[in-house]
């Protein structure tokens, strides 16, 4: 809801005919044919077993369909999935079958029971869209794979041969891999790019010119901008924005303790030398972010008799780190920030997500990563 609330204010200003005004804002231009790389086809159960990310801790937990067996590559959940107490415990059992892929020793791979090396970006051929911007990239190897390291294509094509797959499919090289997924996109904006021209340019701009008819015809069901959306009625959500108070806790067990428990409102956004947990091992890194930090105003660190530079221990229910304060006017009053996904070192449990609910978003059944309470003590 309050990205909704968001998006609605360009009309309301009156900035949503402006470029750069606000009534655009996506980075899904560069869709390619998923279908064509997942192949769904050849799934025995056509209606496998589905698991919310932001709920891995609790599947993971689960008796009565216990899940037996995991595989992880690019990901590293003991630090970016929420509630992390939960998910470690979940990783600790001693029945799950752990397979983690992955350049590095994370958090997570200290839990398998098989790690597998990976290769790094400068030894694959993968295809970029990335984030915010107009253009498609093809990434080709500029080193040979190090070790006995593999890339995620390789790993998944001798997987598939070994278990008897058969190899037209799981022998595809990445550049076949490539042209499958930019046929049948569906997607004009992937008009004439190919493989032979990400090749010859490296890089190749989108065909943006889909775009410039947006404002004519609106996709909503009406065709206009709604600030009243009866879809969202007929679905049984608020049709307008409304402001509804923070829900903590989860929906099942453990429910957070009540606002004079936890008055303090714990917000975990990124800081500028990591990319989620990408880079936390990094001792170039961690140098220029220093250590991790609480942030807290004034008036909150007074009332616990917490001085900049001090050892604090945040908590709630669902778990405990240990930070050092920053004492800073740059936030509200009733408010802490702890920038970055920090790996645990040191001894010291410094995961923010320790603390943050596995509770789903009003829509989209999205992460609640910012809407956890904590207190705060000196050590």
């Amino acid at each position: 809801m309050n990205v909704r609330s968001v998006a609605c204010l360009p009309a309301i200003t009156g900035q949503w005919l402006k470029q750069g005004g606000g009534a655009v804002r996506t980075n899904s231009y560069a869709s390619t044919n998923s279908d064509a790389l997942e192949r769904p086809e050849l799934r025995q159960n056509p209606e496998p077993r589905v698991v919310n990310m932001n709920r891995i801790g609790e599947a993971l937990l689960e008796a009565e369909q216990p899940i037996r067996a995991m595989m992880v590559y690019c990901s590293n959940p003991l630090v970016v999935a929420p509630d992390t107490e939960r998910v470690e415990r979940g990783f600790a059992r001693e029945d799950l079958f752990t397979v983690v892929h992955d350049l590095f020793m994370t958090d997570t791979a200290k839990y398998a029971d098989i790690v597998l090396p990976a290769t790094s970006s400068f030894e694959a051929t993968d295809l970029y869209t990335s984030y915010w911007h107009q253009y498609v990239h093809l990434q080709e190897p500029v080193i040979a794979p190090i070790g006995e390291s593999k890339s995620n294509v390789e790993l998944f094509s001798l997987l598939g041969q070994a278990m008897g797959y058969d190899p037209a499919i799981f022998g595809e090289t990445p550049e076949q891999m490539i042209e499958d997924a930019l046929q049948g996109t569906g997607n004009p904006y992937m008009n004439g790019i190919t493989l032979e021209g990400l090749k010859e340019h490296r890089f190749v701009k989108l065909d943006m010119s889909p775009h410039a008819a947006f404002l004519d015809q609106l996709p909503t069901p009406s065709g206009k901008i709604e600030l009243y959306s009866e879809m969202m009625e007929q679905r049984g959500l608020p049709p307008l924005p409304t402001y509804s108070a923070l829900v903590e806790g989860y929906d099942g067990e453990n429910p957070a303790g009540p606002a004079d428990t936890y008055p303090l409102m714990f917000l975990s956004p990124p800081n500028h030398n990591f990319l989620n947990s990408t880079f936390g091992n990094s001792a170039k890194h961690q140098r220029l972010e220093k250590m991790p930090l609480l942030q807290m105003h004034p008036e909150d660190a007074a009332r616990r008799n917490v001085e900049d530079g001090d050892a604090v221990v945040v908590w709630n229910d669902r778990g405990r780190i240990e930070l050092t304060a920053k004492v800073s006017e740059a936030m509200l009053p009733g408010t802490v920030i702890s920038q970055g996904l920090w790996w645990d070192g040191d001894g010291k449990k410094q995961r923010a997500n320790s603390l943050t609910s596995n509770r789903l978003s009003d829509m989209g059944n999205g992460a609640t990563f910012f809407s956890a309470t904590v207190e705060v003590k000196r050590q």
